[in-house]
């Protein structure tokens, strides 16, 4: 529970009371490069807080193609929100690109200990600050920068991802072909 610990901590500070509370409602699990963690279409109990691997949310485009939406490292934590808080079915699927380290917590518990410790509920604030924060930064990066200057921003953000996962999924999540993902790549490092 170390990672979980050290996670929290650089966010926000938990008595040593909620600490163990919160602690509690995690469930250390591995995952295999391929598992699925939700699908779409299902309603999402669950929130999670990875701490080793790669995982994603994926859309599918009109065309039934599998679109990257967002990618999760180390240190990130994420669940379907519309899915968790209002019981409906998510859009997205959750899955992990690589091995992964993940605790899962129950939402719901999550939502109501932030109702009677209030210093969990700072947490909370912050893990919805984290997620805003992380969707205005995509939303802006894809509106003002170019194609190369977003490989080079997410590159500059997990230096090792192409290590880590296939290059078609940095270029759906760049929202790019994989083609001009490897014009790119042959441009920068020719």
């Amino acid at each position: 529970m170390e990672p979980v610990k050290k996670f929290v901590a650089e966010r926000s500070e938990l008595s040593k009371h909620s600490m163990e509370i919160f602690l509690r409602l995690l469930t250390k699990r591995k995952y295999k490069k391929g598992d699925i963690l939700y699908k779409s279409g299902g309603t999402s109990r669950k929130f999670f807080i990875i701490t080793k691997g790669v995982a994603r949310s994926v859309l599918l485009d009109k065309s039934g193609h599998k679109k990257t939406r967002s990618l999760f490292t180390a240190s990130s934590i994420f669940t379907s929100l519309i899915s968790s808080l209002n019981n409906e079915p998510s859009e997205a699927e959750f899955n992990c690109l690589t091995p992964c380290t993940i605790y899962e917590g129950d939402f719901k518990k999550f939502i109501d200990f932030t109702f009677k410790y209030h210093d969990i509920s700072i947490l909370y604030n912050r893990f919805l600050e984290e997620s805003f924060f992380n969707m205005e930064e995509k939303a802006t990066i894809l509106s003002t920068l170019d194609a190369t200057e977003r490989y080079l921003y997410v590159k500059n953000k997990i230096p090792d991802l192409e290590d880590l996962i296939q290059l078609n999924h940095i270029a759906s999540y760049l929202s790019i072909t994989p083609i001009q993902l490897s014009r790119i790549r042959k441009k920068l490092y020719s």
